[in-house]
């Protein structure tokens, strides 16, 4: 019996294989931008939450919110902040400490809106945000 090989059949099988290979290539590469994208927002919460308690209203020089959003704003490295683009959203509260009454303490939210980009699949938004919060040591 002769084996007879059919036109182009390995190109459409090659199609097949690869739409899927490339698929699952672009969603791990997006997967790593978006957890990129995470660890971002969460060093820059931490490092406003550090200049926040430090320059907090227990200390000699208090420093204003805008201050506190500013310092999270410039540790947003490897983040799309360009002007159409979407922006983070950073919000800074005070809550009395409980162990020492005089003092507060501060939680510090980043929040940014991550465009998920896949090819042949509808783009989506998600929200990415972090919390950290640190207390008061004077």
């Amino acid at each position: 019996m002769k084996k007879t090989r059919v036109a182009g059949q390995s190109t459409v099988e090659f199609l097949i294989i690869g739409a899927a290979f490339f698929m699952t290539m672009f969603a791990i590469i997006e997967l790593a931008a978006a957890v990129a994208t995470y660890n971002s927002i969460s060093y820059a919460a931490r490092e406003a939450a550090r200049f926040a308690i430090a320059n907090g209203p227990n200390s000699p020089n208090p420093a204003s919110t805008a201050a506190i959003q500013q310092v999270a704003q410039n540790a947003l490295v490897g983040v799309n902040l360009s002007t159409p683009g979407p922006t983070p959203t950073i919000s800074v509260t005070w809550s009395p400490d409980p162990n020492l009454s005089p003092l507060q303490d501060v939680t510090v939210t980043v929040s940014y809106p991550y465009t998920l980009t896949l090819p042949f699949i509808k783009t989506s938004t998600f929200t990415i945000t972090s919390t950290s919060q640190m207390l008061s040591y004077q």
